[in-house]
């Protein structure tokens, strides 16, 4: 959170500031307090149907309102309702002294008084309020506890009427109202405080300080705004998404611009929650359409932060829920603790810890709960956020004194130092809490957690992203690690993964066994800063069928050389070599350089039979007296395969020649005859000469030949197949062993760096306060030195040894002491001896036992009395 002090808006210019009160993950949840509500989604539907503003003021107060009501219009068609701190045991004239400034009807409360549009609103003396179904009741009020009256209205108004809640601070002291703005907020209403001209700014600036405040005005301005955005649709009776305009895609745009910015997804979020935090941010700037916003926040850096801020608001309290701490303190701690030694810390990890209340509040039960137990157990409890600024004031760990509403007295006293600011958290509970920025849906989990809190986070998500946590969080846990979710919360499609431990708390508890596949996490917050390590491109390796064509241009220059083509060990055609065209065709589908696909009709037997003999013999095979197809009639001719090894290509290649010198055979009408004719003609028998019947005997011999080899090796490489399958199968196995073992290291290593990267980012945040307050004592002491060294009276400043450690310079010049030869000398050694003055000694000895604890600086006197 920012103090927006410093930078606050010209009273002429009421433009929104952006805010920095968070509790947040990739998307965070917004919790509320003392609302009984876990999920905004439920004040959707609000029993108002016009805008209500509390106005809240104390001392100097009168002068505020009197201010905003002169300013107000008659017809805004609000109601409001003014608590101002009023003195219990008189009868008050407050209502009667608003009716002076303003139109509109001013009544003093009565109980269960129902609130009207264009009227006024004052509490009674003696009382506290609330608002519920539109209507004001009233409360005793305890005189002796601190008045907060004006944080319970707020509170209840938030509740009431949701969205369409106005809050707003005026003159006053103490931080009453701070938190009731808060909820409001949270509600999704809008929040005012006024400006310095506020009499007492105890309470506007409290409200400022916590980050929640929409705008800081002057009273009269305040009026102004509230005018404008009451008529504004997001406050009007119609639907929102109808009265602005909405598309159904338009927030998703938006979502992406978010992303693209800030790089978180919002994609994913409740679209009701992020429709309504959209319309909020357009109402502050005065627009009305989506598609204006949206260009809006294409072109201003600072509204998408903003909105980015506007989305992730929470409010958060010390013990929120007490019985639900009360069941951790009683039943999850005690078992944390029993049987563990001190080797072994409890881990906790908070999401979503916002400025840390919720963290705090877990190390001070533990604390107790140790106590109790008798335990030395130490604690080590992560706190992460996605907003840098909410997790900036948790390390802080100071806290306003509106805390004492949630925190007993003997918890103040014991975990919290008193300071004018408030309440500092104590080093010891400081200590045991480490902060870090950290998107649950983007970084990596912590590891070997024994509980996570996650309360109130997954309402205001998809269930696409409910499940990816469910699953981060059950990796995240020990076996039998504990989760805390909200009241609204369940385990959803993720019941598998963890068993119930307490309902009526929401406390699950870790099933055994391997969290859900597939989890995969990015570089913690890191995006592209952490890239994978990059693996190495193995060398490329020289393509066999170079060396191949060199070999073959070497044969070829030996022999001269028929049409042919150079292959490779299986098959596939490398180069051409003349005109193959008589004996090779491309073939039908695909397109394909495989030899066998290629051959024409009649040489595919003898071509494979050759290759295969002349890989398995190692030497060069001829096949005489095949037949091609061709246009006019089969052409007889030989085929040559010579094996072809080369460089250390240990499978090689082959140069297959095809020797076609015969003329065309147009002699036999039987072979010319189609083949797919159902009966052979007689005549055509007759015809066959015996050479034809040696020429198919052989044929059909080599045919056979060919399919027994064929047959034999299609055997062994089944065997040879199934072998190898068998062999990949369990190497299979082996891998995926492995794989699994190597992702879990890998999401160890991870989870581990997280943690340190955790650590040593609080490790720099103590090392930058211990150098402001190393910087800051240095400047003391410079400055006390120079005091000293200025002061006209002769004076010497003496250890606790009466040694001299400065003196200032009238002494120097008074006495005629020599600078040089005085420092660290003993007092009664100052010019030889005469300072060892009896009346010198009685001083110092009075004096002496009285600051015998000082360290530095240990006696100053002046010598104007000697």
């Amino acid at each position: 959170m920012t103090n927006r002090d410093a930078d606050q808006p010209d009273a002429s210019d009421p433009r929104p500031i952006a805010q920095g009160s968070s509790s947040s993950t990739a998307v965070q949840a917004i919790s509320k307090v003392d609302l009984g509500l876990d999920s905004e989604d439920v004040t959707t539907e609000t029993v108002t149907t016009f805008p209500v503003a509390g106005i809240g003021a104390s001392a100097g107060g009168l002068e505020a309102v009197t201010q905003l009501l002169r300013a107000l219009p008659n017809d805004t068609g609000a109601g409001f309702v003014i608590i101002q701190h009023l003195a219990p045991d008189h009868a008050s004239n407050f209502a009667a002294i608003l009716s002076r400034s303003t139109r509109m009807t001013v009544r003093e409360v009565r109980d269960e008084t129902e609130v009207e549009p264009n009227c006024i609103y004052v509490i009674p003396p003696d009382h506290n309020m609330i608002i519920a179904g539109g209507k004001l009741q009233l409360l005793p009020q305890d005189r002796y506890a601190r008045r907060r009256g004006i944080d319970q209205f707020f509170t209840s108004l938030a509740e009431d009427c949701g969205h369409k809640a106005i809050g707003v601070v005026l003159s006053g002291a103490m931080s009453d109202g701070t938190l009731g703005l808060e909820a409001i907020k949270a509600a999704g209403g809008v929040t005012f405080a006024q400006d310095d001209s506020a009499q007492h700014d105890s309470m506007p600036r409290s409200a400022v300080a916590s980050g929640c405040v929409d705008f800081i005005l002057p009273a009269d301005k305040i009026a102004d705004e509230i005018a404008r955005i009451v008529l504004h649709p997001f406050l009007g009776t119609e639907p929102k998404t109808k009265s602005l305009g909405v598309e159904p895609s338009s927030h998703a745009r938006i979502a992406e611009i978010v992303h693209l910015a800030l790089g978180v997804d919002f994609t994913n979020y409740k679209t009701s929650t992020l429709l309504r935090r959209i319309s909020r941010r357009m109402m502050l700037l005065k627009m009305t359409t989506m598609k204006d916003y949206e260009d809006n926040l294409q072109h201003d850096p600072a509204e998408v932060e903003a909105l980015f801020q506007d989305i992730l608001i929470g409010v958060t309290s010390f013990f929120r829920d007490p019985e639900s701490f009360d069941a951790l303190a009683k039943t999850i701690f005690p078992k944390l603790l029993a049987g563990r030694s001190r080797e072994e810390p409890v881990r906790i990890w908070t999401l979503g810890c916002s400025t840390g209340e919720e963290a705090y509040s877990l190390a001070m039960v533990f604390a107790e709960s140790a106590e109790a137990a008798g335990s030395d157990v130490p604690l080590q409890l992560f706190a992460t956020d996605l907003n840098r600024i909410c997790v900036g004031k948790a390390r802080t760990g100071v806290y306003p004194a509106s805390i004492e509403q949630h925190v007993s007295q003997a918890r103040l006293q014991r975990f919290f130092i008193k300071e004018e600011a408030g309440y500092r958290i104590s080093k010891d509970i400081r200590e045991r809490c480490i902060f870090s920025r950290h998107n649950v849906l983007g970084d990596p989990p912590f590891s070997r957690v024994d509980l996570v809190s996650c309360r109130n986070m997954l309402i205001y998500m998809e269930p696409v992203l409910q499940q990816q946590i469910m699953a981060l969080l059950h990796y995240a846990l020990k076996p039998g690690g504990y989760l805390w979710l909200g009241k609204s919360e369940t385990a959803g499609a993720s019941r598998s993964l963890f068993d119930v431990e307490d309902t009526r708390h929401k406390i699950l508890v870790r099933r055994a066994g391997a969290s859900l596949s597939g989890l995969s996490f990015r570089p913690a917050l890191g995006g592209g800063k952490n890239e994978p390590f990059l693996r190495a491109v193995p060398a490329l390796k020289k393509a066999p069928h170079l060396d191949l064509h060199k070999e073959a241009e070497r044969i070829l220059l030996a022999k001269y050389a028929p049409p042919g083509v150079v292959i490779s060990g299986t098959m596939e055609i490398v180069e051409f070599r003349g005109d193959t065209g008589p004996y090779l065709a491309p073939a039908a589908g695909a397109p394909s350089l495989h030899l066998l696909k290629m051959l024409r009709n009649g040489l595919l037997v003898g071509v494979r039979t050759a290759i295969l003999r002349a890989g398995a013999e190692g030497r060069t095979v001829r096949e005489e007296h095949l037949r091609v197809k061709s246009d006019d009639g089969f052409r007889e001719l030989a085929v040559e395969v010579i094996p072809i090894k080369a460089g250390d290509d240990k499978k090689g290649g082959f140069l297959v020649l095809f020797d076609g010198n015969s003329e065309p055979d147009r002699g036999s009408p039987a072979v010319r005859e189609d083949p797919a004719a159902a009966t052979v003609n007689a005549d055509h028998i007759a015809a066959i000469t015996d050479d034809e019947l040696v020429r198919l005997t052989q044929e059909l011999a080599a045919t056979r030949e060919y399919l027994q080899v064929f047959i034999e090796q299609q055997e062994t490489a089944n065997e040879e197949l199934q072998s190898a399958n068998e062999e990949a199968q369990s190497a299979n196995k082996e891998m995926q062993s492995v794989n699994e073992e190597l992702e879990t290291s890998k999401e160890e290593i991870q989870s581990s760096n997280e943690e340190l990267a955790t650590v040593n980012d609080e490790l720099n945040s103590r090392n930058l306060e211990l150098s402001r307050l190393n910087s800051s004592l240095q400047s003391s002491r410079s400055y006390a030195e120079s005091i000293v060294a200025n002061m006209r009276s002769p004076l010497v400043v003496l250890d606790a040894g009466l040694r001299v450690k400065t003196a200032s310079a009238a002494f120097y010049e008074t006495f005629s002491v020599d600078p040089k030869s005085t420092i660290d000398r003993l007092v009664y050694d100052l010019g030889n001896g005469q300072w060892n003055i009896l009346a010198l000694r009685t001083l110092l000895e009075e004096l002496l036992p009285q600051n015998h604890q000082i360290d530095d600086y240990e006696v100053c006197h002046t010598f104007e009395k000697i």
